[in-house]
């Protein structure tokens, strides 16, 4: 029987990470097969001459079409060629089947005739050779056009490469290079390196870090992008025309008002002093004539005949003075209007009052312009709309206001925070529509003008990743027909993933030249964009560049973009380990116990040890039904009965299951029997009394009480005994010696404790990749915040609102907006009255006099809450004497006297009064002269009037802020209350596996890596390749994409090891500081879950599953998947380190083993062997290479136990010593 029981076992597995062990990668390592120095080829030309810098694989891809006739088409081809024999060769190392001597004296031989010999140098005829393979295999690379051709060409590739290694010098450097291999050994083994210079993009690339400007076409975007920028600035341009216009018709309509207000005073300063001069010129002759009446008057008496009065009359006729006139040049004069309005404001009165004809003929040449300015300056153009008062195109302004107003609200965007509650804390919901990152849109607007130098502005906006993309500070530089023109921006907030600017270069420009935005971020990036010669009201697009980040015009790319893999590194190499520990030996250890048994002492121990346990239920329920109503109607039935009942139930339930396996299959089987007999006979004898009646109270009741005790007792009882004897009496005869009596026995207790022998192994190599991921979290946040069904929509405040829905106080408030406000507060707006009403009142007097009378004042009860603005006046008199004439003199309701002086009668003339402000009760008055009859019809034209307006609009205003506030508590409170649920939702999910989360962590953290392979993620992953939205029109799509597509997935599903991934999580403060609240709040019951929601970076190390090393790096430099076979290196020293290492055998020992000692639960007692039959009492195995231990001294050599044979005697007392129960 052996007795070596020294198995080994793994103590532990453990990961090391490491950057790889540089090899030589020189020639002389036949580890790699390389192009011989002195080949090239028309890839190499093509590489070279491109003066763009265009992106490498394009080149090649354009120059193996070129290639394409003259490369080989098959696999026969080649083996039919003089590769033939190569060929096979080439199979037998890829197969790694052994070669003999022949096939090493052909390769030998074959190379020799490519070679100087001289030199080992290719001759013309090797050189013709090298650079007809390489090239092909090249082509083949690059297009993948056949897989079993460029497999072939590789085969003869390794062919010559054994040739060359048999005649390569070996000298202690080519050893060194091979490592532990012999160099023809190594070049079996071989792997093809493709030139790097070809494929890496690495060469000559310079950064720049200058400011140096790039043209537009560098920064164009894609067209579904470019299409989206230009819907929103289109929309943005129709609420920016509208706030445009909407301003300037409130400059136009103030600028109206005060040339009213101007107009009507220097109107009746003119009447008053024109009336004046008429007085100073013919006042004497007025009174001459007055004088001579009387005269004429006093002539006259009842007897006078008519003919003599008509001679007397006739006497007066050169006495008769000129009547008075008074004209005054009219409201709308266009000189007058061109004079005292701004020249903008003049321009807007014309594009609204001219005829449309007249506006677009205007625009045609600049001779059409110059007639209009000659007939406005003539005075001879005619307004439309028949407005002839200033105050009719006052009235027509605000029309348009109102107008453009409403557009503004109608068409712009109300900006509302929407909230979800992710695990208990409010998270913002973010726009995940889709965005490019800088992406601008501008677009320059100009209005025509005939006397302004412009009427124009420009509408500049672009996309942003996230809001830590404020905008600090900007400039906006203009070279413009009008000159050179600077305005400066500063604190634009990020808006729904988005800046935009103000609306700039208001009248500055009629056609922009060049233009130039520089803007500062609050990151503290800098990006400008540059444009020239640009068109009016034509939408710009493209992407800001971003200083210090721009690319010389030579390094600019067009569609597909160098693969730079930023946020990706390399690692090196993952060394799988594992610790594998052995018995070395067992040694004493401490004194664990000493028993002293004194001489004849007989002495015993024992020890009892005992479980018990005991369960107990009860159980206990009871219910109560009361009923009660006061009065009721019943139809009751009251029995006396006697039952007789006897039932009998039977109830059988019997299942089965049986279960078999006969070597070949498994057999299981279940079932069930159920039988139920009833047997129930019934003795009935009953007598039934009917009856109703109405009852004043009816009770019942009803009361049941369950009592149920269950009483569960287990008993479980457990005694061990342990008893220990030491008899030292002995027995002492009359023939024994004094030395053979009982004496003091002491025994001493060891622990024994082993050495452990502990080696490392390496079980395993990997290629690591390093992931550097912000915000990790962020693409499950947005999943979340989508996937929530309660979501919050916070209300917004309309004082702080965005233009144009702004409405910061109760003077700011206009009908169309509290309108707005109040259909989304749901407030009901107090009855407005009719917005105009007229107060039509008849006023008749007869003076009957010839003489002077008045004033008459006539009150006029102006609507209360309205002012009358315009008054219409007809008036019909008639003269009491015909000689004289008639004067009237009537209130213009503006503090002044419009004079009538006729010698009509009866005469009738009518007129109005604009530019009014008459509230309460308005005394209108006429005085006058010579007047019998007079009567008047006065039509006050009456608005609303400016005081009760503001009421209106503060009542309104004041009741949709309640709303809102009323509304914005209803949020809180909802908030709140999803929090709390959100949380009680936490808490019952405590006792859930954490398994949930670590698949959601590792899902988004992998999604985030392979966002980083593909470089160009949004336009490569998640594409839709099926159809329909039922079952019976789904399809489908079945074209080449869907080859690709599925080719992509599979290999970054397979070629990376996912499921081992490991990530550590960087606190919040590594993230956007925007952001940093957010994170700090994120709570959830799972730490580690907790530490991702939180985290502002992560670091993720993915490694590369065995195989696929080759093909992942050939994916990462070209972009391409391997199509299969042996994938050739790239020329990278790393990557050709780690290709090196990764061929190397695993399993060795790492590094020395060293020695551990533990203690065991083991005693033994001193000068006393095992009772196993051994060579020695206990093992030790000996280490034949001492060397190796990191500590030598501590491997044991020899045993400290003595070997004895076995002692078991017992004493010659046969009674117990237990004492008796």
């Amino acid at each position: 029987m052996s007795t070596n029981n020294n198995a080994s076992q793994t103590l532990f597995r453990f990961v090391s990470l490491r950057n790889p062990q540089l090899t030589e990668t020189k020639r002389r390592n036949l580890g790699f097969i390389h192009r011989p120095s002195g080949v090239k080829g028309l890839f190499d030309e093509a590489i070279a001459s491109d003066a763009e810098k265009n992106l490498k694989l394009n080149v090649l891809s354009e120059v193996a079409r070129q290639f394409d006739t003259a490369s080989f088409k098959t696999e026969k081809e080649i083996e039919t060629s003089d590769f033939g024999q190569l060929l096979i060769i080439g199979r037998k190392i890829s197969k790694n089947e052994k070669l003999d001597d022949f096939h090493f004296k052909f390769t030998k031989t074959f190379y020799g005739n490519l070679i100087d010999l001289s030199n080992k140098e290719l001759n013309s005829k090797g050189l013709e050779l090298f650079q007809n393979l390489w090239n092909n295999f090249i082509y083949q690379v690059v297009t993948q056009k056949d897989f079993y051709t460029k497999e072939a060409i590789g085969h003869v590739l390794k062919a010559l490469h054994i040739g060359f290694a048999q005649h390569m010098e070996i000298d202690e450097d080519v050893i060194k290079a091979n490592g532990e291999k012999e160099p023809l050994e190594n070049a079996l083994i071989g792997k093809i390196v493709l030139p790097k210079y070809l494929f890496s993009e690495d060469n000559g690339l310079n950064v720049s870090t200058s400011d140096t400007s790039r043209s537009t076409s560098e920064d164009k975007i894609g067209n579904i992008a470019q299409q989206r920028l230009i819907s929103q600035a289109e929309k943005n341009l129709v609420v920016s025309k509208a706030t445009y216009r909407k301003e300037s018709l409130i400059q136009l309509k103030s600028e109206l008002k005060s040339l009213q207000e101007d107009y009507n005073k220097d109107k009746n300063e003119a009447y008053e002093n024109a009336y004046s001069d008429y007085l100073k010129t013919y006042g004497e002759a007025l009174q001459l004539f007055e004088r001579k009446v009387l005269a004429v008057e006093k002539r006259i008496t009842p007897e006078t005949s008519e003919e003599e009065k008509e001679k007397l009359y006739e006497s007066l006729k050169e006495f008769v003075v000129q009547p008075f006139e008074f004209n005054y040049f009219e409201e709308l004069s266009s000189r007058y209007l061109q004079q005292n309005l701004s020249p903008k404001s003049f321009d807007l009165f014309v594009e609204i009052f001219l005829s449309s004809d007249f506006v677009k003929l205007s625009k045609s040449t600049p001779e059409a312009k110059s007639k209009i300015i000659a007939e406005i300056g003539a005075n001879t153009f005619q307004a439309n709309r028949h407005v002839d008062t200033l105050q009719k195109a006052i009235d027509i302004v605000e029309r348009e206001i109102s107008s453009e107003s409403q557009i503004a609200i109608e068409n712009g965007r109300l900006q509302q925070e929407q909230y979800v509650n992710v695990g208990g804390a409010a998270i913002p919901v973010v726009n995940n529509t889709s965005k490019t990152p800088l992406a601008y849109s501008f677009v320059a607007y100009n209005y025509y003008s005939i006397y302004s130098e412009a009427r124009s502005f420009a509408d500049f906006s672009f996309e942003v990743e996230d809001t830590s993309w404020n905008v600090s500070n900007a400039k906006i530089s203009a070279d413009t027909d009008l000159g050179h023109v600077e305005e400066k921006y500063s604190h634009i907030a990020v808006s729904d993933d988005k800046i935009t600017f103000p609306t700039s270069l208001i009248n500055k420009f009629q056609n922009i030249n060049g233009l130039l935005i520089e803007v500062i971020f609050s990151n503290g990036r800098e990006a400008y964009m540059e444009l020239s010669r640009l068109s009016n009201k034509e939408v710009y697009t493209g992407k800001l560049i971003l200083k210090g980040a721009a690319f010389t015009d030579a390094e600019s790319q067009k569609e597909g973009s160098k693969r730079k893999h930023f946020g990706i590194k390399r690692l090196g190499v993952a060394d799988y380990l594992k610790v594998v520990q052995s018995v070395h030996a067992y040694v004493p250890g401490e004194v664990s116990n000493i028993e002293n048994v004194m001489a004849s002492e007989l002495r015993h121990k024992s020890s009892v040890a005992r479980d018990y346990s005991e369960i107990t239920d009860t159980t206990s329920k009871s219910q109560e039904t009361e009923k009660t109503s006061d009065t009721g109607k019943t139809s009751r039935a009251d029995m006396q009965t006697e039952v007789a009942k006897e039932l009998e139930r039977q109830q059988a339930f019997n299942a089965h299951t049986r279960y078999s396996f006969d070597g070949l299959t498994n057999k299981f089987e279940i079932g069930a029997d159920y039988a139920n007999n009833t047997a129930q006979h019934d003795s009935t004898r009953q007598a039934v009394m009917k009856s109703q009646e109405i009852t004043e109270k009816a009770m019942e009741k009803v009361l049941t009480k369950i009592s149920e005790e269950r009483v569960q007792k287990i008993i479980k009882e457990y005694t061990e005994t342990n008893v220990h004897e030491f008899d030292n009496r002995g027995k002492v005869t009359n023939t024994d010696s004094s030395d053979t009596s009982p004496k003091h026995i002491t025994g001493v207790y060891r622990w024994i404790d082993k050495k452990m022998k502990n080696q490392i192994y390496n079980y395993g190599k990997r290629t690591m990749f390093e992931f550097m991921i912000p915000e990790p979290a962020k693409l499950h946040r947005l999943s979340s915040a989508v996937s929530k069904g309660h979501i919050l929509t916070a209300p917004v405040d309309p004082r702080k609102a965005e233009r144009p829905h702004n409405m910061p106080n109760p003077k700011a408030a206009t009908k169309e907006l509290l309108e707005y406000w109040a259909q989304i507060y749901g407030v009901q707006l107090t009855d407005l009255p009719k917005e105009e009403l007229q107060i039509n009142q008849n006023i008749t007097g007869s003076p009957n006099t010839t003489g002077d009378f008045g004033p008459i004042a006539v009150p006029i009860n102006i609507t209360q809450n309205y002012t009358a603005k315009k008054m219409s006046v007809k008036v019909t008199a008639s003269y009491g004497w015909f000689v004289t004439p008639c004067i009237l003199y009537i209130d213009n309701g503006k503090g002044g006297l419009r004079g009538i002086i006729t010698f009509e009668s009866p005469f009738q003339r009518t007129w109005d009064e604009d530019g009014l402000n008459l509230e309460g009760t308005f005394n209108f008055t006429y005085r006058g002269k010579n007047v019998k009859n007079v009567s008047f019809g006065v039509t006050l034209t009456c608005k609303l009037s400016e005081t009760f307006m503001q009421q209106w609009y503060t009542e309104n205003f004041n009741a949709i802020i309640t709303a809102y506030e009323a509304a914005y508590k209803k949020f809180l409170d909802d908030q709140a209350k999803l929090d709390a649920e959100q949380k009680d939702k936490e808490a019952e999910a405590k006792e859930k596996s954490s398994n949930f989360y670590r698949y959601m962590e590792h899902d988004v953290l992998k999604h985030n890596c392979v966002a980083y392979l593909l470089q160009d993620y949004l336009n490569v992953l998640g594409q839709n390749f099926t159809n329909g939205d039922k079952m019976e029109n789904f399809e489908v799509y079945l074209n080449e994409d869907l080859d690709k597509y599925t080719a992509l997935a599979k290999f970054l599903e397979q070629a990376f090891e996912w499921e081992i991934m490991d990530y550590t999580f960087y606190p919040y403060y590594w993230a956007n500081r925007k952001m940093w609240q957010e994170m700090y709040v994120s709570e959830s019951v799972d730490p580690l879950f907790r530490s991702f929601l939180q985290a502002g970076m992560a670091r993720v190390i993915v490694t590369v599953k065995p195989g696929f090393e080759d093909a992942v790096q050939f994916f990462l430099t070209t972009g391409k998947i391997w199509n299969g076979g042996e994938v050739p290196v790239i020329g990278d020293p790393l990557y050709m380190s780690i290709v090196d290492e990764m061929r190397q055998p695993t399993g060795k020992a790492q590094g020395k083993f060293w020695i551990t000692r533990l203690p065991t639960t083991l005693t033994i007692l001193q000068d006393k062997s095992t009772g196993l039959p051994v060579d020695q009492p206990l093992p030790i195995f000996h280490e034949n290479n001492p060397e190796n231990c990191e500590n030598p001294m501590e491997l044991e050599s020899d045993t400290s136990f003595i070997q004895r044979d076995i002692q078991l005697n017992r004493s010659d007392k046969t009674e117990s010593t237990l004492p008796k129960d």
